[in-house]
């Protein structure tokens, strides 16, 4: 369940600067994204053509009609049609219009396999790119559009299938090929439960009698070289004020608070299994009015955020209470858009340097949780270096 929220506190450096940040709730209001709707749309002489958000589900278009591409800010051609269907070069001409260009061939069910379900699926997670999505009359589209509605944008089968029949799906053996494939692709995320990596770590924080202000001094405090150096870590998250973040295990709302007033015109979803912890920014939320914030109660293994909903993931010393790691950085790297990046802040685990509590609080090292994050999808950008941070280090990676 999301809970809507708005927050802030006083930061003596910052505090001159919320007043001219303060927006109406009509110029900030930014939800997560539900699935769009499919409309017909047309485009010049293209065969049935819909629109779904950024992406024209379609028959075969004419040459002619790349000009008019341009103009609709068309910057990606998907095509399942096979070599000889038209007798034009239509990857020449597009490459030509500066448009990207993408083939996955098959021409009958039984050459509908699961890798062109795989890289279609993956393109498609791309919202943002204004995508034409086409065979000849958009009946194989249909079907494979089918899955990717179901599987990555959360749309119920008997639902997704009468759309897919509405752009252009009707050969029957298309639809029990994704049939097939989504049904084989439930099973595996079922099957693919984690066990607790840490069983336990948790607990005090799903107590419904948790001390908040117990926390608020442990956290908030000049002694503790995250909160000192808070800063220097905004900078280091190059944030604008459009984006969309994700401060995943929110806590007391430290940067959930300072990534508020960088993101002015963005939104900043602050992500935590703990009620109280929500309570807590919540009620500080009606001392300053900040209303680009929404509160997400979380659980163990998932953000619970919709796909392309963030431009970045921020976890700051609490990548080690992941109980899932695995399903929770996959649920991390659906949540960001394609160009998104996700920043991690954690206690170095050094025997022998470490303080002996932090040895036995956090499960691993810099090297190990790296691995781990990479295994999930994610590419590795760099360590940034952030002057004051002896006990942590930061690395930064991109989907």
């Amino acid at each position: 369940m999301n809970i809507k929220f708005r927050i802030t506190f006083w930061i003596p450096m910052l505090g001159c600067l919320l007043a001219s940040h303060f927006l109406s709730a009509q110029e900030k209001q930014q939800e997560p994204k539900k699935p769009a709707e499919v409309e017909q749309a047309k485009l010049g002489s293209t065969v049935n053509v819909h629109q779904c958000g950024n992406l024209f589900l379609a028959g075969q278009f004419a040459s002619d009609d790349i000009k008019l591409f341009k103009e609709q800010e068309v910057a990606r051609v998907i095509t399942l049609r096979t070599d000889g269907e038209i007798d034009w070069d239509e990857e020449s001409a597009l490459k030509d219009a500066e448009i990207e260009f993408h083939k996955f061939p098959f021409r009958g069910p039984d050459a509908l396999t699961d890798e062109v379900f795989d890289k279609v699926r993956q393109l498609l997670s791309d919202q943002e790119t204004r995508t034409v999505f086409h065979c000849g009359s958009a009946n194989r589209v249909g079907g494979v559009w089918l899955a990717y509605r179901v599987l990555d944008e959360g749309v119920e089968l008997e639902s997704a299938i009468e759309e897919a029949k509405t752009i252009g799906l009707r050969t029957e053996g298309y639809l029990d090929k994704a049939r097939d494939y989504i049904e084989r692709k439930l099973e595996e995320r079922d099957n693919q439960s984690e066990t607790s990596v840490n069983p336990g770590i948790n607990d005090d924080f799903l107590n419904s009698e948790l001390d908040v202000e117990a926390f608020v001094e442990r956290f908030e405090v000049e002694s503790r070289e995250i909160y000192t150096h808070r800063l220097e870590i905004l900078k280091a998250c190059n944030i604008t004020s459009e984006s969309r973040v994700a401060d995943i295990g929110a806590g007391t709302g430290l940067f959930t608070r300072l990534f508020s007033i960088g993101a002015k015109h963005g939104w900043v979803y602050a992500i935590d299994i703990s009620t109280r912890f929500i309570e807590h920014i919540n009620l500080e939320a009606e001392k300053y009015d900040l209303e680009n914030i929404t509160g997400v109660l979380c659980s163990e293994d998932s953000i619970n955020l919709p796909p392309d909903s963030i431009d970045l993931a921020f976890i700051c010393d609490t990548y080690h209470h992941f109980e899932y790691p695995q399903s929770t950085l996959a649920s991390i790297y659906r949540a960001l858009d394609s160009d998104g990046h996700l920043i991690v802040i954690d206690f170095e685990r050094i025997p022998g340097v470490t303080r002996e509590w932090l040895l036995k609080h956090v499960r691993a090292g810099k090297d190990e949780f790296r691995a781990e994050i990479e295994q999930a999808g994610f590419s590795f950008v760099e360590e940034i270096e952030i002057a004051g941070l002896h006990e942590n280090y930061c690395l930064k990676f991109k989907k």
